[in-house]
């Protein structure tokens, strides 16, 4: 069996491209605050991440252009989405790993 039947070279560079793109710390905390939080807004996400706004405008930035992250205006806020279902995925892996702690009462 030869490799390229396993892994056409084009999905891999499709994968390889996405999974560059993901490939930051602040990116993968980005993409599970998505995950996570219900319709999250650039100012929530730099509240949460404890980091400037323009550092995680410029991670949005480049997750929308690699078509990761989607994101829609609903009255005066842009909030995003998971867009890719592979990402999502892998996302979800990552969250079902690390589960948050439950609230003290």
């Amino acid at each position: 069996m030869d490799a390229s039947d396993l892994c056409p070279a084009e999905k891999l560079s499709e994968y390889a491209r996405m999974l560059k793109a993901v490939g930051h710390p602040i990116r993968l905390r980005l993409l599970c605050l998505i995950e996570r939080q219900a319709d999250p807004c650039v100012s929530d996400m730099w509240k949460c991440l404890n980091q400037p706004q323009p550092v995680i405008s410029q991670h949005l930035a480049i997750l929308k252009q690699n078509n990761i992250v989607a994101a829609e205006v609903q009255k005066t806020r842009r909030v995003y989405s998971i867009a890719n279902p592979f990402i999502r995925e892998l996302v979800r892996g990552i969250i079902e790993d690390n589960p948050v702690p439950a609230e003290k009462p």
